[in-house]
């Protein structure tokens, strides 16, 4: 169950970086489109992918002691509630970059979290 946890959490972040790539571009080319990717968007993101790192990762890095891990994954937390927080005092391409960027983080968490659960990898 906890490999299928990491599989979906990895696909939720994939899907928040795609957003978060795609966004500006929708955006320009079709301005519409705006009061779809509104604000709630990304807060609704940030649930879910933090949610799936506090189920999938947090508790198995308790038991096989990865300290890498967790580092991995709350700076990804870190990246992405920072800009959610602060989201009106910076520019727009510095929160998606930040929205991004711990997106990446939280999907070599969940890959990481993968490979130890499975004995590949041998690392402390």
């Amino acid at each position: 169950m906890s490999k299928l946890l990491d599989r979906f959490g990895i696909c939720a972040s994939s899907i928040c970086l795609l957003h978060c790539l795609a966004t500006p571009f929708v955006i320009f080319f079709f301005p519409s489109f705006k009061e779809i990717f509104n604000e709630q968007t990304h807060e609704l993101f940030a649930v879910i992918v933090i949610a799936f790192i506090a189920i999938a990762v947090f508790p198995h890095c308790k038991r096989h002691g990865h300290k890498d891990i967790i580092a991995i994954a709350f700076t990804g937390v870190s990246l992405i509630l920072g800009a959610i927080f602060f989201e009106d005092s910076m520019p727009l391409m510095i929160h998606y970059g930040l929205t991004m960027a711990g997106s990446i983080f939280l999907i070599i968490a969940h890959l990481k979290n993968i490979r130890v659960r499975h004995g590949n990898c041998s690392h402390k």
